[in-house]
């Protein structure tokens, strides 16, 4: 039984461990300012990552550099040209910051035009429709105006064809 049981805890330590988080390990890296080339020589400051330094020379293995005031020598190993991630990292969150803000008001400003294009779309089918009530309201009011008149004009025939034309002489005007 306990054969079992210790199989069964090592099979969970196993496959839990694989699951767990991960962690890093924290802390900075810490190079000594030396007052000559090699490790013999007394330390002058101790420099941490990120402190920049201004290269002068070189001897081997050892770099020698200015930092703010001093001057001194370092393995050759910890100078780089390139940003350390204590200095670049916050720089890179400050960008990714400002792009999260712009993403952001672009997003905005897109569902803002989507709601205009919406409403650009409704207003040109409402103007289409209007214009086609228009279109027929001035055919249908053209037919009026012909009606009218024509009625007008046969009711002055009928009155012209009916009316009495009086005793057949005209009448002349004496002034």
């Amino acid at each position: 039984m306990r054969v079992i049981a210790a199989f069964v805890g090592s099979l969970v330590c196993l496959f839990g461990a694989s699951h767990a988080r991960a962690d890093w390990v924290s802390g900075e890296v810490r190079v000594f300012l030396r007052a000559g080339p090699g490790l013999e020589f007394r330390i002058l400051k101790v420099l941490t990552m990120g402190a920049e330094a201004r290269k002068l020379g070189a001897g081997g293995d050892w770099v020698q550099v200015r930092v703010a005031d001093l001057e001194g020598w370092i393995p050759a190993a910890n100078l780089t040209s390139e940003e350390p991630p204590n200095v670049a990292l916050p720089a890179a969150r400050e960008k990714l910051k400002a792009a999260e803000t712009k993403l952001a008001e672009a997003e905005q400003k897109l569902t803002q035009q989507t709601a205009a294009l919406e409403e650009f779309a409704t207003l040109k089918e409402r103007n289409r429709v209007l214009e086609a009530d228009a279109s027929r309201a001035d055919a249908t009011a053209r037919w009026k105006s012909i009606a009218t008149g024509s009625a007008i004009t046969l009711v002055g025939i009928l009155i012209g064809l009916l009316a009495p034309r009086g005793s057949g002489q005209r009448s002349r005007l004496k002034l």
